[in-house]
């Protein structure tokens, strides 16, 4: 697999960082000259450094997303909850509190298809607690 498309900087520090080929002398009748130099495969080692680049800058977006999806999923679990309580009765005020606290503290995510879905499940949240009273 090849990853293309690294600025110039990047792949010059990139390229930097490979181990260097050191040349090996070979003593031909008394005189010291130069080996062939050892050369690393630069097509095969920069690809696998361009591909070890583009994963960890790729890692920031996934566990961004999967932040966001964690902070979501605890939000549809405390209504959950809620509503469980709800069906038993009157919900507990430790319940109203934590979804209060889970409306203030959550932050809308930039990706547009997550926030259209953060957004529904704020206003779900905001409506439970507009019912009880609880002023977020």
């Amino acid at each position: 697999m090849r990853i293309d498309g690294l600025s110039l900087p990047l792949a010059r520090s990139l390229l930097a960082a490979l181990p260097k080929a050191v040349p090996s002398f070979a003593l031909i009748e008394g005189e010291t000259r130069p080996a062939q130099p050892m050369t690393a495969a630069p097509t095969c080692s920069m690809t696998s450094v361009q591909m070890l680049v583009t994963l960890a800058a790729a890692q920031d977006g996934v566990e961004r997303r999967r932040r966001v999806a964690r902070e979501a999923s605890r939000g549809l679990d405390a209504l959950d909850r809620l509503h469980d309580e709800m069906l038993a009765g009157a919900p507990s005020i430790e319940r109203l509190r934590e979804i209060a606290h889970w409306a203030q503290s959550a932050e809308a995510p930039e990706d547009p298809a997550l926030a259209k879905i953060f957004r529904e499940i704020d206003l779900r949240v905001r409506v439970e607690l507009a019912k009880y009273d609880v002023e977020i």
